[in-house]
């Protein structure tokens, strides 16, 4: 996810940790007080702000993590109304100013029927 400003790119490598890489080719740096696991999901409109969460968290529990500081804060849970067979929350996109976001996510629902006095 690219900043406000174009200049860096957040993103969750292969080591599960979170990095800002320079557009310019130049060396990523590591995210501190990024959680491992988690996913980068949309930068404030200052760029010194992400908004973070961990993929595989029911409801879908999102923390701001400032860039400067390297500290969270809850910010937000998503979870659809009817949680029901939900399996999963994703993608999710957040506008800047966190007004606003939509989500996808994958539901398993089944039946379950009781035979009795069958010979």
């Amino acid at each position: 996810m690219i900043s406000p400003d174009g200049t860096e790119v957040a993103a969750a490598e292969t080591d599960r940790k979170g990095y800002l890489f320079p557009v310019d080719g130049s060396s990523a740096k590591e995210i501190a007080g990024f959680p491992e696991g988690y996913i980068p999901v949309s930068w404030s409109s200052d760029g010194k702000t992400l908004l973070i969460y961990n993929p595989g968290d029911l409801p879908a529990k999102f923390d701001r993590l400032s860039l400067i500081t390297g500290q969270r804060q809850p910010w937000k849970s998503l979870m659809p109304a009817d949680g029901a067979g939900v399996t999963d929350l994703g993608p999710i996109l957040i506008t800047p100013d966190g007004k606003s976001y939509v989500y996808e996510y994958g539901r398993t629902l089944s039946d379950l029927y009781l035979v009795q006095g069958i010979r």
